[in-house]
């Protein structure tokens, strides 16, 4: 706790300030306010298994944690994620996505935040540094059961449930469950999913937490310009931020290259975070309409199309 104040000195004082007691200078008046502490983490991820470090210093010295640590000043979120990533493990990253923000701490004690990225690791070499005394990789099965914290214990639960997402195309007996998320969520316009299960130019794909469908998305092969189009991405908002929309997608490109297509295209609102989703999936923007959706349209917006090109030459 400071007990002077940063602007003049002078001695703080408990002083009931917007609806609670803060400390306020007792000579020019400045109120202290006492904020989270902020820090940002990866699950950094190689060949389907996460690294993790062992604490060399407390807190929970000798347990495993995340690569994470306080953000300096001049630096993002994202910046201080990937240069802890690098101080503890040795490793680069390239930050992939947002998983979630950690609340931690006591109301008795400073709070805090943690924001846990995801990311891919690109270069370097594994070697323990900083404040961690070794650095491994574990697979879903093998995650050590002294994690530090309860932040990083929710952080790696959440990603190993998404590894034991199973993904394949739709059946038949899927066709109603998908029309009813469809209905819910409204998430592509009606259609016969039967039908388009069964279409020889279509292919439809599911996302399975053991047997229930948390994601979807549908592609159709164009006959008069051999382009694949991915016409339905969706996942249920509770099974979000764990990369299944990018995997849904990674189906839609390997079925329009087993199709001989010559490009995967998609289109998108200019302001749906998908946007990111599909970039990052190797997409690249080709064009733009601003009244492709109609007025009544309540996310009418600027529409964005994309391609993932499948051909060496690069014509679409």
């Amino acid at each position: 706790m400071v007990r002077f104040c940063l602007e003049c000195g002078g001695s703080l004082v408990e002083q009931p300030r917007d609806g609670r007691v803060r400390p306020v200078c007792e000579q020019c008046g400045y109120v202290q306010y006492i904020n989270p502490l902020v820090a940002a983490g990866v699950l950094a991820e190689r060949e389907d298994k996460v690294v993790l470090v062992r604490r060399a210093v407390a807190p929970a010295q000798g347990k495993w944690s995340l690569p994470a640590g306080y953000l300096e000043g001049d630096e993002t979120a994202e910046q201080g994620a990937a240069r802890e990533c690098l101080e503890e493990t040795g490793l680069e990253v390239n930050i992939t996505d947002l998983i979630d923000v950690y609340s931690f701490g006591q109301e008795s004690e400073r709070t805090g935040v943690l924001i846990v990225y995801a990311a891919q690791v690109v270069g370097g070499e594994l070697q323990a540094g900083d404040d961690a005394s070794d650095a491994r990789f574990f697979g879903p099965l093998e995650l050590p059961e002294d994690i530090a914290f309860s932040t990083h214990r929710r952080a790696l639960a959440d990603w190993h449930r998404a590894q034991a997402i199973h993904y394949c195309e739709a059946t038949a007996d899927q066709a109603d469950v998908i029309t009813t998320l469809n209905d819910r969520y409204h998430l592509d316009r009606p259609r016969d999913y039967a039908a388009y299960i069964h279409a020889p130019h279509s292919a439809l794909y599911v996302a399975l937490d053991r047997q229930e469908v948390v994601g979807v998305s549908g592609v159709s092969l164009q006959a008069w310009n051999h382009v694949a189009h991915i016409e339905l991405v969706f996942v249920l908002p509770n099974y979000r931020r764990w990369g299944i929309a990018t995997h849904l997608i990674e189906r839609c490109v390997e079925y329009g290259r087993a199709q001989g297509a010559r490009a995967v295209v998609a289109e998108v609102p200019a302001t749906n975070p998908a946007l990111a989703m599909y970039l990052r999936a190797g997409f690249g923007v080709c064009g733009f309409n601003n009244a492709y959706y109609p007025d009544d349209d309540p996310q009418r917006s600027t529409a964005l199309f994309l391609a993932y090109d499948l051909e060496p030459s690069g014509d679409v």
